[in-house]
């Protein structure tokens, strides 16, 4: 073949015709991962646009669309560090790109950087926005500083009431007649089903006493009333006090706690013991709480059952990158208590006892949040049963499912049913309720 000038331009033009088709197929690949990505984001689906911008990673990464929608995708999925790294290639590119420095703010404030996030969100403030932007910023900066401060006084109230059925209002076996190694037992109150009401009310507060140490209380009284079997209302008063503290991710309580349970107006059980806990935000969708308590709980009319409890227990929570908002959560924890009699061949008294718990709530609307939750126990107890022979063993369950609309001026309307099943190795022991609840809440 003969090289002469005519076949060199012909070769250069089918070159340059293959070049810059390759340069549209790349273009467009690149385009088309940008454009479902943004799609997916728009859709309140963060995690899936995150995952398919890293799964690009390696053709992309450095380009500023890539990076900034990978940054603001990282941080709604969840991935705060992986947003810091995304948006600093952006401001590499950009120093004034206003939006990366309002992105990264958020990914700082998401690790409890506080000062970094400060930083950021004061340079974002510089640009032109809108108010709504503006107003934004302005809220996260007072968040920080009262993480800075330690916090500021706060406080809420709350009252409720509400009417339903409960079908074992005393927790009762079904069974009037149970068989026992000496005969045969007659139970004076089995099973009993009643219309109920319930009344409620409470507040809480927060107040900083230094630099990232909060006090903190609360107070709760609860009456519930058994239209039809009124011996077995109940009355509850709750209080507690303990420090808060703060330090970045991390957050650290301990308190003072009180109970006392009444039935019919007569106290039947008071527990006053010391709480704690330990909480880590992992990132913007994970965190996990460590918790333990020590108390003291004491029966007045009925010293033989006191015992000092000890239960230790951790939680996992995990906020979905969904437009529904769906928020899990799973707990775990073991108890032991230690019967405080001081009579002999009293072991039949205390137990152990382990239980799981898992929970789900899903906002379906902006004024309907949808949840349930499953719990199971399971208590063996220390002796064996003076009255039947042998030892008592529980499998407890519980299933409650409700759902909260939201109307102006604070008020929550809150329909909920809650089945329960104890299957005891006694008979006496044994039972099952039903319970379906309406009730209306006011917060101040």
């Amino acid at each position: 073949m003969i090289i002469n000038n005519e076949n060199i331009r012909h070769i250069c033009r089918i070159s340059g015709f293959l070049l810059c088709s390759l340069v549209a197929v790349v273009s467009h690949a690149d385009d088309d991962v940008l454009t479902k990505a943004k799609a997916l984001h728009q859709k309140g689906q963060a995690q899936q646009a995150y995952q398919l911008l890293q799964s690009n990673a390696d053709e992309y990464a450095g380009a500023f669309e890539y990076d900034y929608l990978l940054g603001q995708t990282a941080v709604d999925a969840g991935q705060p560090l992986e947003a810091i790294f995304a948006l600093e290639r952006v401001l590499d590119q950009r120093p004034n790109f206003s939006p990366a420095r309002a992105e990264i703010a958020k990914a700082y404030f998401l690790i409890g950087e506080n000062e970094a996030a400060k930083f950021e969100f004061k340079e974002a403030q510089k640009a032109d926005m809108p108010a709504d932007s503006k107003k934004l910023i302005a809220s996260y900066l007072s968040t920080i500083d009262e993480r800075i401060l330690g916090g500021t006084s706060d406080s809420s109230f709350y009252i409720s009431t509400g009417l339903g059925y409960d079908g074992n209002v005393n927790s009762a076996t079904s069974t009037s007649q149970i068989a026992i190694p000496t005969g045969i037992l007659t139970l004076q109150n089995p099973e009993a089903d009643s219309s109920v009401g319930i009344l409620q009310g409470g507040g809480r507060f927060s107040h900083a006493i230094k630099q990232h140490i909060n006090v903190y209380g609360s107070a709760d009284l609860r009456l519930y009333e058994a239209f039809d079997e009124s011996d077995f209302s109940t009355q509850i008063v709750d209080g507690v006090i303990g420090l808060h503290f703060l330090q970045g991710v991390n957050q650290y309580r301990v308190s003072l706690a009180t109970q006392i349970f009444a039935l019919d107006g007569s106290a039947n059980r008071k527990l006053i013991g010391i709480n704690s806990q330990w909480q880590r935000s992992i990132d913007a969708a994970n965190q996990f709480t460590l918790f333990g308590q020590y108390a003291s709980l004491r029966f007045p009319d009925a010293s033989r059952l006191d015992v000092n409890q000890l239960s230790i227990g951790g939680t996992w929570l995990h906020v979905f990158a969904s437009s529904n908002q769906p928020i899990a959560y799973f707990t775990g924890y073991y108890g032991d208590e230690k019967e405080q009699t001081g009579v002999p061949n009293s072991e039949f008294v205390g137990r152990e006892y382990f239980g799981l718990r898992v929970g789900l709530q899903l906002k379906t609307s902006a004024r309907l949040v949808w949840s349930g939750v499953l719990t199971y126990q399971q208590s063996e107890y220390g002796g064996d049963s003076p009255l039947f022979g042998e030892i008592r063993e529980d499998d407890f369950i519980n299933v409650t499912v409700g759902a909260d609309y939201l109307f102006n001026g604070g008020w929550t309307l809150r329909p909920e049913i809650s089945y329960s099943d104890n299957d005891s190795s006694l008979e006496i022991n044994s039972y099952d309720r039903l319970r379906a609840l309406v009730m209306a809440r006011k917060e101040f």
